[in-house]
C-alpha cells in the first residue's frame, strides 16, 4: 500500500468521519449496510454472517476476503439465508471506497484488526472488530485516538458484554453488594489443540492473494500448516492462546471487579510443555497471568492449549469473581451463580431470565454455549441508528484495555516474566525490553501510524 492509496482511504477521509456517521445513502432509517471483512467457511466470519442475518435491518451489502472459495461460500450462504447477493471485494480498502455502506464487521486474522479498524473510521465507517482488537498495545492507541477522533462507533466482538443474565448479574453486584466487595477473578481456558508440525514452503494457490492476507505483516512464505487457522501459533500473525482466548473472561473478571485502571505489575508464567519443540509453535501451551490493579485487586488467568481432563466448574473456559462476602461464576453458557462464604448458591440467573435456576454443566464437548453474539450485534446496530458511540457495549475503551491485558500478558512472558507498569498508561516502567515490544513492525508502506 503506497502513501497515495493510505490517503485516499486512510489519512485523507479522517475528517469526513463525522459526516459519515449517518446511515448510507438512500438507506432507510432502520437500516444499517455492512460489509464483512473475512468470511471463510471454517473461521469466525460463518458464524458472524448467521448472526447479522437475524438483525432486523442489517444487510450484507460486501463480502470482503483474500481467499476467493470463502467469498463465494459466503455468497451462496447470504443468497440462501436472505435471498440477495452481496458484492465481492478482496481488498478492503475499495469496500471503504463505498459511500453506502455504514460499517464494518471484521472477522479477520489478528494481525489485521487494527489496521481494518483504523481504515475502517478513517474512511467514516463504524467498526464491530474481534478480539483482540489490536496486535500489541501501540496499535490499541491508534485505536483509541481513532475513535474519539472521529466519534464512530466501535464495537470488540466482547459479546458477553451484551449478556442479559451478565448484565443483571453485574448489576446486583454493584447495587446490592451481593459479594461484598470484589477482590479477585479467576479466569481460565481449557482445550486440546491438534499440533501443527514443522511446515514446508508452498506455492500460493490461485484462489488466494497472499500479500493481501499478509498485510501489514512483515513478509514470510506460505507454508502449508498456517491456513486458515493456525497462524494463531505463529509471532508473526497471531497472539497466542491469551490473545486469542484469554480476552473473553478477562472482561469479564475486569468488569465484575471494577477496574477501570490499566495494572500496576504484570506477571505471566508457562512454555511449551506439550507441544513438542521441534515445530513451528512459537507460544506458550501452557501459560498463567496475574494483573494487580490498584486498590489491592488481582484477575488471573490460566490458559491450557493441550489439556482439558479435569475443567474447572465443569467448564471449559469462564471466570469467578471473589468478594469478601461471597463469590460469582460467570459460565460461558450464559448462566450465573452466586455463593456465600460457605459456598452455598444463593441466586442464580440463566442466559436468558435474570432469576431462573440452572446448573451450569456446559462444557466445550457437551455443547451450550451461548456467546451472545446476536445481542452484541444488535447493541452494535442500535448506537449506530442512535449515534451514541458512548453505549457500544464493548466501545474502544473497554476493547482496549481488555486486549491489553492479554497483550501486556505476553510481553511479560517474553522479557523474563514480570514488568512493572504504569496504571494511567499502561507503559511499561523502567524496562526497555518491554517498551521494545509496545509496537510492532510493519511491512513497508502498510505502517499504522
Amino acid at each position: 500500500m503506497n502513501r497515495r492509496d493510505f490517503m485516499k482511504t486512510g489519512a485523507g477521509a479522517f475528517f469526513l468521519a463525522a459526516a459519515g456517521r449517518a446511515l448510507g445513502a438512500g438507506a432507510p432509517s432502520n437500516r444499517v449496510r455492512v460489509a464483512v471483512i473475512g468470511c471463510h467457511q471454517k473461521g469466525r466470519g460463518a458464524v458472524v454472517i448467521k448472526e447479522l442475518l437475524k438483525v432486523p435491518g442489517m444487510e450484507i451489502a460486501w463480502l470482503c476476503d483474500v481467499d476467493s472459495r470463502a467469498r463465494d461460500f459466503a455468497t451462496d450462504l447470504v443468497e440462501k439465508l436472505a435471498g440477495y447477493k452481496p458484492r465481492q471485494e478482496k481488498d478492503l480498502r475499495k469496500v471503504l471506497e463505498d459511500p453506502g455502506i455504514d460499517a464494518i464487521v471484521s472477522e479477520t486474522p489478528d494481525h489485521w484488526h487494527a489496521m481494518s479498524a483504523v481504515l475502517a473510521m478513517r474512511a467514516g465507517k463504524h467498526v464491530y472488530v474481534e478480539k483482540p482488537c489490536a496486535f500489541c498495545p501501540r496499535e490499541g492507541e491508534i485505536i483509541l485516538d481513532t475513535w474519539k477522533k472521529t466519534g464512530l462507533v466501535f464495537q470488540m466482538g466482547a459479546q458477553r458484554r451484551s449478556s442479559v443474565s451478565f448484565r443483571a448479574a453485574m448489576d446486583a453486584v454493584r447495587n446490592e453488594g451481593l459479594i461484598g466487595t470484589p477482590k479477585w477473578g479467576k479466569t481460565w481456558y481449557m482445550t486440546r489443540r491438534a499440533p501443527i508440525g514443522k511446515g514446508v514452503q508452498i506455492p500460493v494457490p490461485d484462489w488466494l492473494d497472499w500479500e493481501l492476507w499478509q498485510g501489514p505483516a512483515p513478509r514470510q512464505n506460505l507454508r502449508d500448516n498456517l491456513l486458515h487457522y493456525n497462524w494463531h501459533w505463529f509471532r508473526n500473525w497471531g497472539t497466542g492462546e491469551a490473545g486469542n482466548n484469554s480476552v473473553h473472561f478477562v472482561d469479564v473478571a475486569r468488569w465484575c471487579l471494577g477496574v477501570e485502571d490499566f495494572p500496576e505489575r504484570v506477571v505471566s508464567s508457562g512454555g511449551k510443555y506439550w507441544i513438542p519443540d521441534d515445530t513451528d509453535w512459537e507460544w506458550p501451551d501452557t501459560q498463567n497471568i496475574s494483573w494487580e490493579f490498584p486498590g489491592g485487586k488481582f484477575i488471573t488467568w490460566e490458559g491450557l492449549c493441550c489439556t482439558n481432563i479435569k475443567p474447572y466448574m465443569g467448564v471449559s473456559t469462564g471466570a469467578m469473581v471473589y468478594g469478601d462476602k461471597g463469590s460469582i461464576f460467570f459460565s460461558p453458557s450464559g448462566g450465573v451463580d452466586v455463593f456465600d462464604l460457605g459456598g452455598k448458591v444463593i441466586r442464580s440467573w440463566d442466559r436468558k431470565s435474570v432469576q431462573a435456576k440452572i446448573t451450569n454443566t456446559d462444557n466445550r464437548s457437551g455443547g451450550g454455549w451461548n456467546d451472545t453474539t446476536k445481542e452484541h450485534l444488535e447493541n452494535f446496530a442500535e448506537c449506530i441508528r442512535a449515534k451514541t458511540p458512548e453505549k457500544a457495549n464493548a466501545n474502544a475503551e473497554v476493547g482496549v484495555k481488555s486486549t491489553y491485558l492479554a497483550l501486556i500478558g505476553n510481553i511479560a512472558q517474553f522479557t523474563g516474566g514480570a514488568v512493572k507498569t504504569d496504571p494511567r498508561t499502561g507503559h511499561p516502567v523502567d524496562n526497555p525490553d518491554a517498551q521494545k515490544l509496545w509496537g510492532r513492525e510493519y511491512a513497508k508502506g502498510w505502517e499504522l501510524v
